[in-house]
Formats: C-alpha cells, structure tokens, sequence
C-alpha cells in the first residue's frame, strides 16, 4: 500500500524520496510487494508528506483515489463479497492478522455496525493522516464496489480538527466529530446488510488461502484483555460497558468471561477504567478539548462524574491536565 500512496504523492509532482531518506526506508523494502513496513515509519511517511506539501488533509485525499487492488488481497476480497457486511468482517478479520502494530473491529451495537481503527502504540503521535487515510480508503472501496452514493451515518476521528475540515466532511457525507476514543464510523444495518452480487466461492477461496498463507505463523494471538479492551473502545459513549454486553460479543457467558479475565489477571471493571484513563489523558492534553466533551465522549452521566473518576485516578483535578491556551 505504501508504493500506491508514493505513486499518488509523486503524480502531483512531489519527490517522495526525501521523506523515505528522512525516516530510513530503502528502495529494497519498497520494491518487495510483500515486504514488512514498520507501523512508526508508515505514519511517519504520512505525516511528513502532509507537512511536506503543506496540505492537512492529505491523508483523506490519497485515501479517496485508492482502489481495492491497491490494498493487496484484503481489498480484492472485500471488493468480491456479497455484503458490505461480510466484506469488511472479512476485511478486518485480515487485517487484524496480517497487520502489526494496528487493531480494527466491526461489531453491532443495536441497529447500527461500527467499524473502528487504532494503532496499539499510543506513543505514535501525531498519526491523523494515518486515521483519515485508513477511513478514507476503506470508504471508498466500499463505494467503488457497492454503490457510489453510499455514506455511513457519521464518522469519529481521536485527534483534534484541522483548520479546514471542510474535505472531510465533503467526501466522508456524513457528519464528522473529532476528539473523539478511537477513529470509527457507523452504519446503518440496513445500508451494509443488502445483497448486491452473488459471490463466487472458488475465487474467495483462493484468496483467502493466499492471505491464510501471508499470515505469520509466529505473529503472537491477543489475549484476551487485549481483544476485551478493543471492544470496550469501541463501545466507549455508545452504549453502556457492561459484562453482560461485552460476553456477548465473545459468544461466552457472563461467568465464563469474568473467570477467564480472572485467569489474565484483570477485571472488566480494570480494563474499562484503564481505558477511560488512557484516552481521557489523550483528548485533555489536545488545545482546547473541554472537560464535558470528554466526559460525554467516554461515556459519563455528566462532567461531575468524570471529574471525579479522573480525581481518583490521579490525585488532581482534570483542568490541570489541559495545556495553556495558545499552546
């Protein structure tokens, strides 16, 4: 996928080369169509091509000219699936086994799908064009593939909006809400559920075997406090986090998921508020996020309550934890 973004970046006539000298890339890593990018140098390349040619949205852009064969056999298999539903829950399945340093889910949650990305490593920042890439993209194979005028009903990103987000809002059709616990999009379970082609069950499966074959033997499987919290993240200001919701997702028991979360040595409650505390700490150190957006965008009743978990997870108030304004 890198090469197709380098492609994309030199047709406006703008040398990709100083930014891959920048952030160590060589030519041979890029000339194998199957070899490991590290995720820090992927967002990277990214985040410096934006700074290089001065556009804040450039991520989306490059995002919203890509095609399923840019995306390898993941995008191919999304693009020959029967639903927009079964598309994508292929397309993280995938993704999520092949990709390292990066964590995707489609769950439902009451009438609506939600897609989500993150990367693991919250010490990669500043990483929006990564986000905007990934949504962009995914968004429009989904049209190229399934009906140009479709749109989700509204789109998260984590990081703040740039100054003109007027592109976003644009191509995404939708509203589009930033600082928000992870980068998502919703849609309607009507508008990804249809059938529109009858797949063909000899070519899906050899490309999945082929993607099977991709896969790393070694690549080590999430536990499951870690594939707990990714539903939690998700669920974080949509619906309340309970064990009973969260067993659910897992197809266990509410008992069966308390006993095994007590094998890792956690608690759901833990987990959540070990979540809540990692990205209320992310969105309060952004310029100019208010304490009752956090508050609401984690999931609180109302700011008093979020004020005070943040009180007893750190002892301070969370206006301490805001930069100055102007910073």
């Amino acid at each position: 996928m890198l090469t197709a973004l380098i492609d994309r970046l030199e047709a406006s006539n703008e040398s990709a080369q100083p930014i891959l000298n920048r952030i160590g890339l060589s030519p041979a890593q890029l000339s194998d169509p199957y070899g490991f990018i590290p995720m820090p140098q992927f967002v990277a390349f990214l985040e410096g091509a934006s700074a290089s040619v001065k556009d804040p949205v450039l991520g989306a852009r490059i995002g919203a000219g890509l095609k399923a064969g840019d995306m390898g056999p993941l995008g191919i298999v999304l693009s020959l699936s029967e639903s927009i539903q079964v598309g994508i829950s292929r397309f993280v399945r995938y993704t999520n086994a092949l990709q390292s340093g990066t964590q995707s889910q489609w769950i439902q949650v009451d009438d609506q799908w939600v897609f989500s990305y993150r990367l693991t490593d919250s010490r990669i920042w500043p990483r929006r064009q990564d986000a905007e890439f990934s949504l962009a993209s995914l968004i429009q194979v989904v049209r190229d593939n399934f009906g140009r005028g479709w749109s989700p009903q509204e789109v998260h990103f984590e990081h703040s909006e740039s100054e003109d987000p007027a592109f976003l809002v644009k191509f995404f059709r939708c509203p589009v809400l930033f600082r928000q616990p992870i980068n998502r999009l919703f849609v309607r379970q009507s508008d990804c559920s249809a059938v529109v082609r009858t797949e063909d069950p000899h070519l899906l499966a050899t490309l999945e075997r082929h993607v099977a074959d991709l896969i790393s033997p070694g690549k080590e499987a999430d536990s499951l406090a870690q594939a707990v919290t990714a539903i939690v993240e998700v669920n974080l200001g949509l619906a309340p986090v309970s064990v009973e919701r969260i067993a659910q997702a897992f197809g266990f028991s509410p008992r069966t998921l308390q006993r095994k979360l007590a094998f890792e040595g956690t608690t759901l409650r833990h987990l959540v508020e070990m979540t809540r505390r990692q990205k209320a700490e992310k969105m309060l150190a952004m310029p100019g996020t208010r304490v009752n957006q956090v508050a609401m965008a984690l999931g609180y009743g109302d700011a008093t309550a979020f004020w005070r978990a943040y009180r007893d997870w750190t002892g301070a108030p969370p206006s301490e934890a805001r930069p100055p304004a102007g910073t």
